[in-house]
């Protein structure tokens, strides 16, 4: 058996660098990544200061930690950096508990219960781009952000909640810019930076009017939302969720439910716009299939191409780039023993990209998702929601939400990329435009 040091030549100081920085929140440029793999194989190894940490990049490997292994892993540092905000929701819980919470909530996520929310998701859409005019310079990133956070909040609480709205963006933008192009050591060693100082501050606003909708709902009876299906989830025996749990749940939901969401459309429009031939082809889709009229949850299962636009999008630019385990015990994977404590690391960003898996890896290709070529590629070759038991609970909501937004934009506008810009990732938790994207619109 193969003893816990699996990298594939001494490290050196180029591979030091090639490895670790871009991982831990340095200044490397993260298209190296998939360079790392080419240098080192598959699966390399590192340690810095008290942590070894295992990387694995081949579809075998990625499926044995997220499924096959996967009680043997609970979730990695990264994702427990941010307790304040997240506190014990599906993200972040393990174990027995964990999985009590993924059943109670399940059923608020049925496709047939998402279906309903389509109609908001059209709505928002639209009283977007009903405030665009001809010849617009907008930042389409940030338009998608506010979109995707008012549909996030009215499908969660059932209301629009007007006045607090911008209360509510400010706090998630401070969460946010907190664990932006930092380290991730600075997160979790919780340094009294400004930016914590206005994380905090968010946080606490953001609890008191989360908390103040939970104690309404409870007074005023149920809705139809995603807040009265957990406020109605009963467990088997009898319990129901408390405050203080319903509070994690909505706190996870309205970030995951909002922001992964807008990066994936911010990307797609980056693409569209830099591939007007694929853009038009989107748009001749959303004429043909919706004839003028908003789009329903129905359309979007038959909206092929505008799909597969989005999964192309979470292939080169995944808004979860990096997903992280660590081993609660020792475990072997891809013939080498993984101790307990090792910090594993895999990313969608380097499989995706991998030559063997996705011919002309960087090229945005929609019809590789079309017919046979979609077969091609290995399962776990292509995992923008994660995979196994934790897999996003939303994504299917995610799917539907960025179909639609997609084909209310491109029914009314052309979008093609302002000049003087230089777009560019940056890997926070989430894989970000760092500069956002600027776009001109040009009504159809």
């Amino acid at each position: 058996m193969k003893m816990p040091n699996p990298i594939t030549r001494p490290p050196g100081p180029k591979g030091r660098h090639l490895v670790h920085s871009p991982l831990l929140g340095g200044a490397g440029p993260l298209i190296n990544l998939p360079r790392m793999v080419r240098e080192y194989g598959d699966i390399s190894f590192w340690q810095f200061l008290y942590v070894s940490s295992y990387f694995f990049a081949h579809p075998n490997e990625i499926e044995s930690v997220l499924v096959t292994h996967h009680r043997s892993f609970v979730k990695g540092i990264g994702t427990r950096a941010n307790p304040e905000i997240f506190g014990n929701g599906l993200l972040t819980s393990e174990g027995e508990f964990w999985l009590r919470q993924r059943r109670l909530s399940q059923p608020a996520f049925h496709r047939s219960r998402i279906a309903t929310y389509a109609e908001i998701m059209a709505c928002e859409a639209e009283r977007m781009s009903n405030g665009w005019r001809d010849g617009d310079e907008v930042d389409i990133h940030r338009e998608m952000m506010q979109t995707t956070l008012a549909i996030a909040t009215r499908t969660l609480f059932g209301v629009d909640l007007g006045p607090q709205m911008p209360v509510i963006a400010g706090a998630l933008e401070a969460f946010i810019r907190q664990n932006a192009g930092v380290s991730v050591w600075q997160v979790i060693l919780k340094l009294p930076t400004l930016k914590r100082w206005r994380y905090l501050r968010g946080v606490r606003a953001l609890n008191e009017i989360v908390y103040g909708i939970i104690r309404e709902r409870r007074a005023s009876g149920m809705g139809d939302d995603l807040l009265s299906d957990l406020l109605r989830a009963q467990d088997v025996d009898g319990s129901f969720m408390s405050d203080q749990q319903l509070r994690d749940e909505v706190m996870t939901m309205l970030l995951a439910g909002h922001e992964t969401t807008a990066l994936a459309l911010s990307w797609a429009w980056f693409l569209l716009a830099s591939h007007p031939d694929a853009q038009a082809k989107l748009q001749d889709e959303v004429d043909h299939v919706l004839c003028g009229r908003l789009p329903t949850a129905a359309d979007a299962g038959r909206l092929v191409y505008t799909n597969d636009v989005v999964r192309e999008t979470m292939r080169l630019y995944p808004p979860a780039w990096v997903i992280t385990r660590m081993a609660a015990e020792q475990v072997e994977i891809g013939g080498y023993i993984v101790p307990a404590g090792s910090n594993i690391i895999v990313s969608p960003w380097v499989t995706h990209r991998d030559a063997r898996f996705f011919p002309q890896p960087d090229s945005f290709d929609p019809e590789r998702w079309s017919g046979e070529r979609e077969q091609l590629a290995p399962k776990f070759a292509y995992f923008p929601f994660g995979g196994g038991p934790r897999i996003c609970i939303g994504n299917n909501f995610a799917l539907i939400e960025a179909a639609i937004l997609l084909a209310v934009v491109a029914q009314r506008f052309q979008i093609s990329l302002a000049p003087g810009q230089t777009i560019e990732p940056l890997a926070s938790i989430t894989l970000r435009p760092r500069h956002g994207v600027r776009v001109r619109l040009r009504q159809r």
